[in-house]
């Protein structure tokens, strides 16, 4: 039947008493089911049970947990909003700090390191691991330094065309490899680092064609391992990589827990009820629009018999039928007469549930499991400025934490396979700034730089300007004479007092009586409240 028409429905019965006193006459619908379309149908992926399991005990259930986490990211706009923002508001602005005692040797191995971070695109790849992590609790990669030979096929498979990614780093001296969640593991740490272990089942079902041209983007590591693998009758699928190499962020874990918790552990269960709720609403909106009418016939003389014969009936029932499925038809009149008596009703749907009171409370709750004031995503509920300020900071502090052991690991591939030299290191530092708070992060750059002994590279890196091109500006400046060729304007923030230029000019020999004992006495030196 179709959902836009009202329903029939019986209205009532009556106890026959013989066929010629039997008036009454009824008609039958049934309404279809209500199917969301709207819902995240996570209950088609797991039941409650093993949701429940996996908030319990994360560990044992990380495989399970990535893929609900995906699920709930690809659905759930609140959390999608968190975890864009998290990844966006770091401005990754960065200062380059060499150490050692040649000067030399540090100059070049900054230029080695700033060159290396360039060329790996390293903002892409802190904000790509920031955003696993907060999805899948982990994020892995390898930093391969080979030079690999380009692809000169200008043709490619509905497969090479997917991992486009992939195929766009083949040719480059340094690029960074993500490693997939469900083949790579912690298996270890090494001077403070974690160890990586890679499962090489992860080429095992790939075509002879796919897995060539897989492997070749793949580092030499991985390659001779699989090979190993393959003619090997012992069948050890997993790998250890070189920890010099590798790069591993692992969030909301133990040290020695050998996976993360996504973002969205603690918010599961109120994203699985907002979802459930939202597909009520839908569905009492679907009642809404499939109205129930119903008619109620005079009653006669006898109590449960209706004053209008069979026929009656009918020509009244089809009349208010036909006038009911007729109104929404445009420049349309619809007219009916009933009988004395006749009563036509629908029936009621609450719609309490539409309460705008009813949705905030969820997003609130929502917010809340997440680390986020739903104010802050929605710009619109409860909390005053300064609690979001203060909300917006913890946020930060957990980011920047989250962002520190990605850089030391960076650093640590860079130092060991770039610049190779233990005793002038090379650190990275990315300051605690973000979008929001750049303007005042710059101020207390400013002031510390002004009032204090502070850092001008500081001071320029707070701005979002590379603090080097700044420099090198200034310094190019320096050599071309800009201060001689170009000065400013005349004005009272380029103009000391001492400064006689502009304004009326002053008279050699002065004949005004006023004029002369103003200079005699030299008044005009001599102190005054207001420059006091």
């Amino acid at each position: 039947m179709d959902n836009n028409l009202p329903v029939e429905q019986e209205v009532g019965t009556s106890p026959p008493v013989n066929n010629d006193t039997n008036y009454e006459f009824n008609s039958y619908s049934i309404t279809s089911e209500f199917n969301s379309i709207f819902g995240l149908d996570i209950f088609d992926l797991y039941s409650t049970e093993e949701i429940s399991d996996m908030i319990k005990n994360p560990m044992a259930n990380n495989k399970a947990l990535r893929v609900l986490s995906n699920e709930l990211y690809s659905a759930s706009g609140l959390y999608t909003q968190c975890v864009d923002y998290c990844t966006a508001m770091p401005t990754l602005d960065y200062v380059i700090i060499p150490r050692g005692k040649s000067k030399n040797k540090k100059n070049s191995n900054k230029a080695l390191m700033d060159s290396t971070l360039r060329t790996i695109h390293h903002k892409e790849v802190i904000r790509d691991a920031l955003l696993k992590s907060m999805v899948d609790g982990v994020a892995f990669y390898y930093v391969d330094f080979t030079k690999r030979k380009d692809n000169q096929d200008k043709f490619m498979t509905d497969y090479e065309v997917e991992n486009i990614m992939e195929i766009n780093e083949l040719g480059i001296n340094a690029s960074v490899i993500p490693l997939p969640a469900d083949y790579t593991k912690i298996v270890g740490r090494k001077n403070s680092s974690y160890v990586l272990a890679f499962n090489l089942e992860y080429f095992s079902n790939l075509n002879s064609g796919d897995l060539k041209r897989k492997l070749r983007l793949y580092p030499k590591e991985i390659k001779d391992a699989w090979e190993k693998y393959n003619n090997s009758k012992e069948k050890k699928n997993w790998v250890t990589l070189d920890n010099s190499k590798t790069v591993a962020s692992k969030v909301r874990s133990k040290m020695e827990e050998a996976w993360g918790r996504p973002l969205c552990l603690a918010a599961i269960k109120n994203i699985m009820y907002a979802s459930y709720f939202n597909d009520t609403k839908q569905s009492m909106l679907s009642e809404l629009n499939n109205k129930i009418i119903y008619q109620t016939f005079p009653e006669g003389k006898d109590k449960g018999i209706s004053a209008l014969t069979k026929k009656q009936q009918e020509e009244q029932h089809t009349a208010v039928k036909n006038a009911i499925l007729n109104k929404n038809k445009r420049n349309s009149i619809s007219f009916f007469s009933v009988a004395a008596g006749t009563k036509i009703d629908d029936i009621k749907v609450d719609t309490s549930i539409f309460d705008e009171k009813n949705e905030s409370k969820l997003l609130d709750n929502i917010g809340t499991d997440l680390g986020f004031m739903s104010s802050l995503l929605t710009g619109s509920g409860s909390g005053s400025y300064s609690a979001q300020a203060n909300n917006l900071q913890l946020l930060l502090s957990e980011v920047f934490m989250w962002i520190e052991p990605i850089t030391l690991e960076l650093t640590k591939v860079i130092n060991q396979n770039v610049i190779k030299d233990s005793k002038n290191p090379v650190d990275l530092y990315y300051l605690p700034c973000s979008i929001i708070t750049r303007k005042d992060f710059t101020t207390q750059m400013k002031d510390l730089y002004l009032q204090g002994k502070g850092s001008l590279t500081a001071w320029i890196a707070s701005t979002g300007f590379n603090a080097d091109a700044y420099i090198t500006l200034m310094d190019m400046e320096l050599e071309e004479g800009f201060d001689e060729r170009y000065k400013p304007h005349a004005t009272s923030f380029t103009m000391s007092s001492k400064d006689n230029q502009g304004g009326r000019p002053q008279v050699e020999n002065p004949t005004n009586d006023s004029t002369v004992q103003t200079k005699t006495n030299n008044s005009n030196n001599q102190p005054k409240p207001s420059t006091k």
